[in-house]
C-alpha cells in the first residue's frame, strides 16, 4: 500500500484525475488530495473519526 500525493492547482483549489485508472481511490483531508493504489484482489475498508479519513485497511488475497 503506497499513499502517493496529487498535486492540487493552487490557483482553482482543483486536481485533474484520470478517469481510467480504474484502480486507484482518491482521498481528500485537510486540504490534501492522495491516490491509494487498490489490490488486484481482497478487501479495502476505510476507517474515519470524526468525520474524516483516518486510516485504510486491506486485506488482500490471490486468486488460483
Amino acid at each position: 500500500m503506497k499513499l502517493k500525493e496529487v498535486k492540487v492547482n493552487p490557483k482553482t483549489m482543483k486536481v485533474e484525475i484520470d478517469v481510467l485508472d480504474n484502480h486507484k481511490i482518491y482521498i481528500i483531508k485537510n486540504g490534501k488530495v492522495v491516490s491509494l493504489q487498490l489490490p488486484e484482489y481482497g478487501e479495502t475498508k476505510i476507517i474515519s473519526f470524526g468525520g474524516q479519513v483516518d486510516r485504510v485497511e486491506m486485506k488482500t488475497s490471490i486468486k488460483v
